[in-house]
């Protein structure tokens, strides 16, 4: 069964990453995926808090908490999965980029996947959420990530941003 989703997993990600390359979707691709990054999130977190009203300081106090937690849990499930990036048992991708750390799950997904939850229930534009999609196709594309990783990295972002929303409105961090 494990080597049948195994299967399914490789096939995707060659038919993604093996599809057309040139230097506008390449380059376009590694933008999308710096969506992922904390550093990104910090920013847009940042510029909300010094920019924004008091309802957007506190949406700005709760994406950096969200942010916090997204990043220890994702970096110990990648501690205790282990499991290598794709490129180093497929040898046929197309490499844009490469992942310093363990493939599963894929932390620019869960990243951007609880900041895009997070803005999406606090303005109420579930648009957002084609943040983690285009996020985490891109991470396909660029050679780093299996399906498996980037699905697992959406659904961790979907709960992580569930529960801190679920604590942020018992109002325990007013203030």
């Amino acid at each position: 069964m494990l080597f049948f989703l195994h299967s399914i997993d490789v096939f995707i990600l060659e038919f993604v990453n093996l599809s057309y390359h040139n230097f506008i979707l390449d380059n376009l691709s590694l933008i999308i995926s710096n969506m992922g990054l904390i550093y990104f999130w910090v920013i847009i977190s940042i510029v909300l808090y010094l920019f924004g009203d008091k309802k957007g300081k506190s949406i700005a106090k709760k994406m950096i908490l969200v942010l916090v937690v997204t990043t220890i849990l994702t970096q110990l499930i990648k501690i205790i999965v282990m499991r290598p990036r794709p490129y180093t048992e497929l040898s046929n991708l197309i490499l844009l980029d490469l992942g310093t750390d363990y493939s599963f799950p894929s932390g620019h997904t869960s990243t951007s996947t609880a900041m895009a939850y997070v803005l999406s229930c606090e303005y109420k534009r579930w648009i957002l959420m084609l943040i983690p999609v285009i996020v985490g196709f891109s991470r396909l594309y660029i050679g780093v990530h299996y399906p498996s990783d980037v699905l697992g990295g959406f659904l961790l972002g979907l709960v992580i941003a569930y529960m801190v929303e679920y604590f942020f409105n018992l109002k325990i961090f007013e203030n």
